[in-house]
């Protein structure tokens, strides 16, 4: 090489580090400080915010405030885009509901006489149902755990006509107590029971034409009066520790208007003595039924013959106004997107107490605020769009971001990446160092996997990572956005015990571990930004 084009090439060189340095130096946005966001933590989680119950005005308090902060700090609103109102809020009803009265019975025929055997609710069964309540009289079926998975050749239905029939069948799936069962490695092996939910065996019943479901456990645990007896003296003692079911927080379950998945049939769940008489005379033993599944995982559904049952639902439902927060940063490229959230909302206040939601979820919303603080007062313009959104209705089952994905008009493939924040300042009793992190991502998305790796790396205190598959599971406002097969990085430091009682307060709070999560968000969005392509 000649001296000339040393030269020539030597100053380009240094002219493409010094763009690239100009360039990296423009993008680069600092993390948010302590002092941006215990504040916001504090006061969301304050006694003034009753809780930040869904609907309530501790709820309303709450999104005002919320979007006062956004404007504060020099967001757009992101608008309401179905009703095309301006603005940071995005309204829209929820349905609450719950069951007024419920009886169910067994009706036993000879050709003679007829008798009537009849439940009691609370001590021989458990009763849950949709927006609609509903009655009949009906013939009795079988249809083994209730589980259709096309994909791993199963289906409890195949063969089978439920059409205006009660179907019965088994909590869990086919080698569900059997870690070593070939039923165990067919379901479980994606780590994932989705196919085995309760929604989903109720979802299959009712797309089947059944009327009702009757759900038992095959070994006879599962007993109403006792659970109800224990949920009763969680109750009263709110201090306790970590509560057991959603019943002891709220009566009223909770759906969007027209979601198909709250059209569900009346799913009676019964206990060890009804059980039995439901299956005598049927030559049905479930123990044994479990144990050949578990090991064959072939369906054996059959009609229980001269079984009737006769149930009524009675169901009392109303729509309630709550409403997410929404701000934007616009970017260089309107038509990408990365939105970060974490839901506000909380439980409320129960028998005198408030449940002030510090960790869950004050702490993701004040991060989402802080870094929102920190990107709009740079005065950088990033390289597409940036959603900050605070959600309501998470806690009645993710039905903010479930709301805002389904009427958002942006098309799911123009969102790079949803990150959640849901609980990061607070650490598991087992965690003595404080530094465990959770990120949950998709199979498919090592890239994103690989990125967190080294963020983390980068920190003068790594965390230790837990790096886990989101596929099947849906416990916060990730699901909503996997549903859309969009990418997503969920953050979560652990379930610790005050989770979901009224110790979760702010003076709880570690700021030095939910600082050093917000600057793992931070590194993560920018990395993503500095690499969109065609940027």
């Amino acid at each position: 090489m000649n001296k000339r084009n040393f030269i020539l090439i030597a100053f380009a060189f240094i002219v493409l580090q010094a763009t690239l340095l100009a360039q990296s130096n423009s993008k680069a946005v600092a993390p948010p400080e302590v002092n941006s966001f215990a504040p916001i933590l504090g006061f969301l989680s304050s006694n003034w915010m009753e809780g930040r119950e869904a609907g309530t005005k501790g709820g309303f308090m709450a999104a005002d405030y919320v979007s006062s902060m956004m404007q504060v700090f020099g967001l757009s609103p992101f608008g309401d885009k179905k009703t095309k109102k301006a603005g940071y809020f995005q309204d829209f009803e929820i349905v609450q509901y719950k069951t007024l009265e419920s009886s169910l019975a067994f009706i036993e025929r000879d050709a003679n006489s007829q008798s009537v055997f009849q439940l009691n609710q609370g001590v021989d069964y458990k009763v849950s149902a949709g927006v609609n309540g509903s009655d009949a009289e009906a013939a009795v079926v079988f249809a083994g755990y209730g589980v259709v998975a096309a994909d791993k050749g199963y289906d409890d239905y195949k063969g089978m006509d439920v059409k205006g029939k009660i179907v019965v069948v088994l909590d869990g799936f086919p080698g569900h107590g059997d870690t070593t069962s070939a039923g165990w490695k067919t379901f479980w092996k994606s780590g994932s029971e989705a196919p085995a939910s309760i929604e989903t065996k109720l979802q299959n019943a009712r797309i089947h034409g059944a009327l009702a479901l009757i759900l038992l456990d095959a070994e006879g645990k599962f007993e109403p009066f006792k659970q109800a007896q224990s949920n009763r003296l969680l109750l009263q003692s709110t201090m306790n520790s970590v509560k057991n079911t959603e019943e002891e927080y709220e009566e009223f379950y909770h759906t969007l208007p027209n979601d198909t998945a709250s059209q569900v049939i009346p799913c009676f769940r019964l206990g060890s003595s009804a059980a039995k008489h439901l299956i005598s005379g049927t030559g049905i033993n479930f123990i044994g039924f479990e144990s050949k599944t578990a090991k064959t995982v072939l369906p054996a559904s059959q009609l229980m013959k001269d079984k009737t049952m006769r149930f009524s639902v009675m169901v009392k439902s109303e729509p309630i106004l709550v409403r997410n927060v929404l701000g934007i940063i616009p970017g260089k490229d309107k038509t990408k997107y990365i939105v970060l959230g974490g839901h506000y909302d909380h439980l409320g206040t129960h028998n005198g107490h408030i449940f002030n939601g510090s960790d869950d979820n004050a702490s993701g919303a004040s991060g989402m605020l802080a870094l929102a603080k920190t990107w709009a007062e740079s005065g950088v313009q990033p390289a597409c769009n940036l959603i900050f959104a605070s959600w309501s209705g998470e806690e009645e089952g993710l039905l903010g971001s479930q709301y805002f994905v389904e009427q958002m008009n942006i098309k799911p493939k123009d969102i790079l990446l949803y990150i959640n924040m849901d609980m990061i300042s607070r650490s598991v009793i087992e965690d003595t160092t404080r530094r465990q992190l959770s990120i949950g991502t998709r199979t498919s998305d090592k890239y994103i996997r690989e990125m967190a790796k080294k963020n983390n790396s980068t920190l003068s205190h790594p965390f230790i990572l837990d790096l886990w598959d989101v596929t099947g599971h849906s416990g916060s406002d990730y699901a909503s956005f996997t549903a859309k097969n969009i990418p997503i990085m969920t953050y979560n430091t652990g379930l610790h015990n005050d989770y979901h009682t009224p110790r979760d307060i702010s003076a709880n709070a570690d700021l030095v571990k939910m600082g050093d999560v917000l600057k793992m968000v931070n590194s993560s969005l920018m990395e993503v930004l500095n690499n969109i392509p065609g940027k």
